[in-house]
């Protein structure tokens, strides 16, 4: 599979726009921010939502929630689906300062390079600076690949309250392209390109920071995209290994992920959001001389057989007019070999 990873130059209004074009007939169908935080007493939190999930004119929340130090289950949802619906139209609006995207209980305010994410009625309330330049990987049309693909990262130091409390950590803003008229779902990421992906965030005693992406992509593929950043410069790399070790689920306990001969770094994990999907926790070691004082991961894993359960809940929603409960469909499952298989398999 051909691919491309480079570094972009200092974004402006522009790129923040739905009608951001990079290249020629590509437009964004998929606008995903998320954040790892930790509070004063240790806990861990995530939150994730998606502008255009499920169709074009919705965003898709995909929960907010508290880490419980358990792998193999669904960690609690913070905020109730009754009050935070997972799906809700959005507007959008602009200033000389920021492209914001609004809807009833949710606000995003993408300036250059700092964003502001509000969520739950207020609950949430977060400011991130970017760390770095953006950092793009781009797969073109080709055998195997009918829609094009293309991800613009952009990483940052989030901090902010939640429930009046304050918080801090790890942001993420991922920009997807692929041709106008194609839902993110059906143009193959998931399915033909994407096994692992991690993203992580070191702080060190003498206040620098250190981290990015890498991914894993599907056996055959080639694909070990990664952004590296470190004290503010960034590097854009083709040369990521990552090994992922489980539990008897099946479960991502630790990552170790290595960036050429130059950086190791292991990531710890400390609770699931949505088994067995995504999990979140620490950077445990990185092969610096440097002291770790703060540190957030969070970790993706798509089994090899994702496709097959991409069919059922397309199948379920064309048959029900609506999606499958996600927890529900995964209870009894387990992972082997990295194929989903569930009980009398």
């Amino acid at each position: 599979m051909r691919y491309h990873v480079y570094l972009e130059d200092e974004p402006t209004l522009e790129s923040y726009r739905l009608s951001h074009q990079p290249r020629p007939g590509y437009a964004p169908v998929f606008i995903c921010p998320f954040v790892v935080l930790t509070d004063a007493a240790g806990n861990t939190y995530n939150a994730m939502r998606g502008i255009q999930g499920q169709n074009k004119n919705t965003t898709m929340n995909m929960g907010t929630y508290q880490l419980n130090n358990v792998l193999d289950e669904q960690c609690p949802v913070l905020f109730p689906y009754s009050e935070n619906p997972i799906t809700e139209n959005y507007r959008i609006t602009e200033t000389a300062d920021a492209v914001s995207y609004v809807g009833e209980t949710w606000r995003f305010d993408f300036g250059v390079d700092t964003y502001r994410w509000t969520d739950g009625g207020g609950r949430l309330d977060l400011t991130a600076e970017r760390l770095g330049q953006v950092c793009t990987f781009w797969v073109p049309e080709q055998d195997g690949y009918e829609y094009p693909q293309m991800l613009r990262s952009h990483l940052g130091k989030v901090s902010g309250t939640l429930d009046g409390e304050p918080v801090e950590g790890l942001f993420m803003l991922d920009y997807i392209y692929s041709r106008p008229d194609a839902m993110w779902t059906e143009m193959g990421m998931l399915t033909k390109l994407h096994n692992v992906w991690l993203n992580w965030l070191v702080e060190y005693e003498d206040g620098t920071y250190e981290g990015g992406y890498a991914w894993r992509g599907r056996p055959g593929t080639g694909f070990a995209a990664a952004h590296h950043v470190a004290d503010g410069v960034s590097t854009a790399r083709s040369d990521a290994s990552i090994d992922t070790h489980f539990t008897e689920r099946g479960t991502v306990t630790s990552v170790d992920l290595g960036l050429g001969p130059d950086t190791n770094v292991t990531l710890a994990q400390v609770g699931s959001t949505d088994w067995p999907l995504h999990t979140c926790g620490t950077v445990s070691s990185i092969n610096r001389e440097k002291k770790i004082v703060k540190s957030w991961n969070y970790t993706e894993f798509f089994p090899l057989n994702w496709q097959a359960v991409s069919d059922y809940q397309s199948a379920h929603l064309g048959l029900f007019g609506r999606h499958p409960s996600f927890a529900k469909l995964m209870k009894g499952a387990r992972i082997e070999n990295q194929l989903l298989v569930f009980d009398g398999q």
